[in-house]
């Protein structure tokens, strides 16, 4: 039985007027387009949000960045090492693919990549100061960053840095 609804949700989902339906809808149809590299952003992406998070756990509870500044040096160095940390892994797992076919060596990636995420990461700064100027605790400070960052990188990372050529 539930082989059967498969099969019948999976046929209509594949037949041509549901993908043309898609295909009208810009942005649906750039999601549909990218399923699996969205899927592979978001385990990336989710390592690198624990990565950065335990970083700002350790640096803030044990190595003394347990003040208001502190906290912002804190937030910014954990930033910085999760952005060098998800270039690679989105470079090597989630756009392996294209990275070399984007063009420019290694060093130009990198520089564009944080180019691109300089918005996104002043915008998270401002965010947590603000956030924290309204008594949010750090860590759920840190995470609502993350969240409201994740779909100005991927396309980002899918227009700008690894943008496919042709």
């Amino acid at each position: 039985m539930k082989n059967r609804i498969y099969h019948n949700l999976y046929a209509a989902i594949s037949s041509n007027t549901v993908l043309s339906s898609i295909k009208k809808w810009k942005i649906v149809a750039y999601v549909y387009q990218r399923i699996s590299k969205i899927g592979m952003f978001l385990v990336v992406g989710g390592s690198t949000a624990l990565l950065v998070l335990l970083m700002l756990y350790i640096l803030v509870s044990y190595l003394g960045f347990n003040t208001r500044l502190g906290e912002n040096i804190a937030n910014a160095i954990s930033m910085e090492l999760g952005t060098i940390y998800n270039f690679f892994m989105m470079r090597g797992v989630t756009w392996r693919d294209r990275y070399k076919e984007s063009g420019g060596s290694l060093v130009i990636q990198m520089l564009k990549f944080h180019l691109a995420l300089g918005i996104s990461l002043v915008g998270r700064l401002a965010l947590f100061a603000l956030l924290q100027f309204l008594g949010v605790f750090y860590i759920i400070n840190a995470a609502i960053g993350m969240a409201l960052a994740a779909a100005f990188n991927f396309v980002a990372y899918d227009t700008v840095i690894f943008k496919k050529r042709g």
